[in-house]
């Protein structure tokens, strides 16, 4: 199948968006588990 250039870029496109969607996902989830990680630091009794 040829692709015009528009569809090339489209998927291009497409593409990226997947990737950064991933990105934000992964990122979104290691800053839960680091805002877990400092409230249990903080209400446990370790930081006095």
């Amino acid at each position: 199948m040829i692709l015009t250039k528009f569809e090339f870029y489209q998927e291009q496109q497409t593409t990226a968006n997947r990737v950064d969607r991933l990105r934000l996902s992964q990122w979104q989830d290691h800053y839960i588990a680091e805002t877990v990680d400092l409230r249990y630091f903080f209400h446990s009794g370790w930081s006095s």
